[in-house]
């Protein structure tokens, strides 16, 4: 018989953070591409959904190919919140390596999406640019044609950048408070 076993904690954590990315990325997507706020949301969903489940995924795969008992450790850690043998008071190396490993993967991922985003959905290429026809009102001492003056021309990977950044500190932020409010319940269960 298989025990059938629901990491509520885990899915109830992603739907935080991935709440707490759509907020913040549609805020940055907003301001800095100049898209409509629904629009704004629309991507910031989609691309984050879309990394969400890549990485999954990937971790899937990669997790198969593990030693057995690193593997029953990064089990026991991500989806029950136990490591084993291990005390995470000090900052790991190994850790701060994968987590920033995992911003510049999951911004890749973003990039990728948001190309797909945009062939998908057939935008329109002045969507992301504003321009404008300025002409000179007050004749001048040599007389000058109409200028175009180029504005704020949009970048969206920057965007991307910059939002996942947000983001992902963010969500840092909630581990860095979640993990204090864990190692407290301990210490005061232990006294």
């Amino acid at each position: 018989m298989i025990d059938i076993v629901l990491p509520l904690q885990l899915i109830v954590f992603q739907v935080l953070f991935l709440l707490v990315a759509i907020a913040l990325e549609s805020r940055v997507f907003h301001r800095r591409l100049k898209l409509t706020r629904k629009n704004s949301v629309q991507y910031a969903t989609s691309l984050n959904l879309w990394s969400v489940v890549i990485g999954w995924l990937i971790f899937l795969i990669l997790e198969t190919l593990l030693p057995q008992f690193l593997r029953i450790q990064i089990i026991n850690f991500i989806f029950f919140d136990q490591p084993i043998g291990s005390q995470l008071n000090e900052a790991d190396p190994r850790i701060i390596f994968i987590g920033i490993v995992i911003f510049f993967f999951s911004f890749i991922v973003k990039i990728i999406g948001f190309e797909f985003i945009k062939i998908w959905i057939h935008d329109q290429p002045n969507q992301f640019s504003t321009s404008s026809d300025i002409s000179n009102k007050r004749p001048s001492l040599f007389s000058q044609p109409k200028r175009k003056i180029t504005q704020y021309q949009p970048n969206p990977a920057f965007a991307v950048l910059l939002a996942n950044a947000y983001s992902y500190s963010a969500i840092l932020l909630l581990l860095v408070l979640r993990f204090m409010d864990v190692n407290d319940l301990n210490l005061n269960s232990v006294l």
